[in-house]
């Protein structure tokens, strides 16, 4: 690696339509910070139930990861204004009638059904952002500058989101919270989709003929390629969020468990920045596989330690290969998106992390149970290895998409 002194983030921040852009997306993207606290405990204010409580965020979670390809797709296809609009309009207002709803104790299944609607609507502020720094930025320096740049604070924003959410719980209800997030999608959305730069995301042209708008992108082998190694990523995260707890039982335990984990975002930050400070050579793939093959070995170690210490250690070690390994894939997924599928590449590179993030969650809770927190953190480790494997075999399929992230 080296240090490449002809772009920096300073740089970035100077372009034309930044400042606006980027801080009102900013805007909108902290109401997904801020929305899962108050919505668990507004729901089980209301009901008295902490399992529909948990329904509510499933839920939502759900609707808003596993219908992002069809918002994408709507986007690319029909112009970011105007499907942008409709999102944040539906999805503010059914937060807020959530807030409502929870405050006048209305029945479980209506507040299920807000919260699955606020998510099947989620606008994708963060993917249609890193679509248009690609539009801002000129060159593909100040590209990988920018999303070096985007990571970093979204990682800082998921680390301060949480937190905000819970001192504002100790004073105000859990349902008057809830319009927090509401009125800022509403403010930083609309914002947002009024600049000059997602207005030039202008909808597909429907005389193209439907071959030449490109084929599926999962049927893709080099795009895949480029999603496994996310998915690997999400896989570990999941498995660190289930297993640290249950490690740090004995060593601090909730306590310590939040701090290790908070390290962990700490070092996907540094690395983020990192990344961003230094020219690293090769294509995106192959420093894709290094990246998420770094990751897992750093991640598995939490296996062979005790200890708050060492488990913190450990945990800030391998969050320096996260954010990395989301900013290629985003460098990318511009190149794989082309002209016509550009929303949906940079979504499709979220969801990959989410269903990687869901599924190591849940298979760290079945093998936790049977097995003991190492045996899970090791087999996950190797099952997400032979992604890796895969991703790396599958480039030589499609070599071109494996385009270099110099630029």
């Amino acid at each position: 690696m080296s240090a490449t002194p002809t772009a920096r983030h300073l740089d970035v921040l100077a372009l034309p339509h930044v400042r606006l852009t980027f801080g009102s997306a900013l805007v909108g993207r902290s109401a997904y910070a801020l929305v899962l606290l108050p919505l668990l405990y507004a729901v089980s204010e209301a009901t008295g139930s902490i399992a529909l409580a948990g329904g509510a965020v499933a839920v939502y979670g759900a609707t808003a990861s596993f219908l992002a390809p069809v918002r994408a797709w709507f986007i690319d296809r029909f112009g970011a204004r105007r499907v942008l609009t409709v999102l944040i309009l539906v999805f503010g207002a059914a937060v807020a009638a959530l807030a409502v709803a929870s405050l006048t104790a209305a029945p479980g299944a209506s507040l299920i059904a807000l919260a699955g609607l606020a998510g099947a609507f989620a606008p994708p502020l963060g993917p249609t952002m890193r679509v248009a720094w690609g539009r801002i930025t000129p060159d593909g320096a100040l590209l990988r500058k920018a999303l070096s740049l985007d990571a970093v604070i979204e990682e800082l924003l998921y680390l301060a989101g949480p937190a905000a959410a819970g001192l504002a719980l100790a004073v105000i209800a859990p349902g008057t919270a809830l319009l927090v997030p509401a009125a800022f999608v509403f403010i930083g959305g609309l914002l947002f989709v009024s600049t000059s730069t997602v207005g030039g995301m202008a909808p597909q042209d429907h005389s193209v003929p439907r071959k030449d708008r490109g084929r599926s992108l999962l049927l893709d082998a080099g795009f895949i390629a480029v999603l496994l190694p996310v998915l690997v990523a999400g896989a570990v995260s999941g498995t660190i969020s289930v297993a640290v707890p249950v490690v740090l039982a004995n060593h601090g335990g909730a306590a310590a468990a939040g701090i290790a984990l908070g390290l962990f975002a700490g070092g996907s930050a540094l690395g983020g920045l990192l990344y961003g400070a230094l020219s690293v050579p090769g294509s995106a793939i192959r420093q894709l596989v290094a990246l998420a093959g770094a990751l897992l070995v750093a991640a598995s170690l939490i296996a062979a330690v005790t200890g708050f210490l060492a488990v913190s250690i450990v945990l800030a070690v391998a969050g320096l290969f996260f954010s990395p390994i989301m900013i290629v894939s985003y460098v990318a997924a511009h190149a794989a998106g082309g002209r016509y599928q550009q929303n949906a590449a940079t979504t499709w590179v979220n969801t990959g992390h989410n269903i990687g993030a869901a599924t190591g969650s849940a298979l760290a809770g079945v093998l936790i149970q049977s097995a003991g927190a190492p045996t899970a953190v090791v087999g996950i480790g190797a099952a997400a290895a032979v992604l890796v494997v895969v991703a790396a075999a599958l480039t030589r399929l499609a070599p071109g998409r494996a385009s270099s992230t110099d630029g």
